[in-house]
């Protein structure tokens, strides 16, 4: 194998890699996103303060990992 195969066959290994990660993080980003906006509605109709508490908090942390993987590489 010459050595121009060698890299074109590494490309297009690393770029297969590159999109499915791409995937998966696209898919956690729209769980996050699921969760957190699931955590404000829920807190919504919660009485006690503590869980209302805990439920933005949560929601906060979801929203602040979405920031995180999209922002926090720059």
């Amino acid at each position: 194998m010459t050595t121009a195969q060698t890299q074109t066959q590494n490309r297009s290994e690393t770029t297969e890699r590159n999109s499915s990660a791409t995937t998966v993080l696209g898919f956690a980003v729209i769980g996050l996103l699921v969760a957190g906006t699931v955590g404000m509605l829920k807190a919504m109709s919660m009485e006690s303060g503590i869980d209302v508490l805990l439920c933005l908090l949560g929601s906060v942390a979801a929203f602040g990992a979405v920031y995180y993987i999209y922002f926090g590489r720059l």
